[in-house]
């Protein structure tokens, strides 16, 4: 198993309470960037929000259920030989059961778009533009291809494994506690080039590595921390059941630069050593737009925008007899 060095997460002299009128402020000095890789606490307005207590967490439930909006769900009921599903129509009673049952029985919820159903939830995600917009002297929105607005609902001690995602997120502690162990993604100790790509063409995580250091950020509820772009991160809740709120920000700028992963990953097949994304903006252009060109028309899913067009590269390498030994695996961005 790997060993990793552990920082504690540095003081960062926020406030008490968050400024009035935002739902987030961050500490003086702190600098809220896209392109920053750094990961910092901030404070927000919604710990304990009635909005978000378990008993609206289960009437989102039963709202995303009613719809059939069964590939917005995931869960892991607790129950022996059952493991992580994604939701159908047969396992509504199950999930409702079990949410009732996190605080005795071990198991999670993920519930994906819950603005799609909870136009509350909605009006936070406005909010929180405006909040992040004036933050980073930045329009947020023009900025931003799609915004995922993610429940977490976990049972005492759960742990998510290591992991990275494509989204810039914020991720705000809503009851119960957990710590956030977050490293580096600029460090190629942490996460090499290969694995960037990997990572977007074929959906392969990352794997943790012998002594690099991480930062644990500890939550309550009213705190929170951002997770930067591609930033390899693990969570262990704490001795209650944990209800965390996700906002992740697709960007325009991190999706082409994806495109420009997936690209230079079919490269190195051929024995090229093709240049880093943004290193050469004209052939950048080239190779975001080549994937464009061969992704599917009519994308269903985020998955589909952001990796259709490696999906059919990577079958071509495969026919070619140059892929490593892997098959296709969708990566669902949420």
């Amino acid at each position: 198993m790997s060993q990793t060095i552990v920082e504690s997460a540095p003081e960062t002299g926020l406030p008490t309470r968050s400024a009035a009128g935002r739902v987030i402020t961050v500490a003086s000095g702190e600098t809220v960037s896209m392109s920053s890789t750094r990961s910092y606490q901030f404070r927000h307005t919604l710990g304990h929000a009635p909005i978000m207590s378990l008993t609206a967490v289960r009437d989102i439930t039963k709202r995303l259920l009613d719809e059939r909006r069964f590939d917005q769900i995931m869960f892991d009921a607790g129950i022996e030989g059952w493991g992580p599903k994604r939701a159908d129509a047969g396992s509504g009673p199950a999930i409702l059961d079990a949410l009732d049952q996190y605080g005795s029985r071990r198991g999670w919820l993920r519930l994906t778009r819950v603005d799609d159903v909870a136009p509350e939830l909605g009006g936070v995600v406005e909010k929180f533009y405006q909040d992040l917009s004036e933050l980073s002297q930045c329009d947020i929105p023009r900025e931003v291809v799609k915004t995922f607005v993610t429940l977490f609902v976990s049972s005492p001690g759960v742990v998510t494994p290591y992991h990275i995602d494509h989204t810039w997120n914020y991720l705000l502690q809503i009851q119960g506690h957990k710590t956030v162990h977050l490293f580096d993604p600029a460090d190629p100790r942490v996460l090499a080039q290969a694995e960037k790509e990997d990572f977007y063409a074929v959906g392969t995580m990352p794997a943790r590595h012998d002594g690099v250091s991480g930062i644990a950020y500890d939550l309550e509820p009213g705190d929170g921390v951002h997770h930067p772009i591609n930033a390899p991160h693990w969570v262990q809740n704490g001795s209650e059941v944990s209800v965390s709120l996700s906002l992740g920000l697709c960007l325009r700028q991190a999706t082409r630069d994806a495109h420009v992963h997936q690209v230079n990953y079919v490269l190195r097949r051929f024995g090229f050593a093709p240049p880093l994304p943004r290193e050469h903006a004209w052939r950048d252009g080239t190779k975001a737009a080549f994937i464009r060109l061969i992704s599917r028309r009519t994308p269903k899913t985020f998955d589909n925008v952001l990796r259709s067009g490696a999906y059919r590269l990577v079958r071509v390498l495969k026919k070619l007899g140059m892929e490593r030994n892997t098959t296709v695996k969708k990566v669902e961005v949420t």
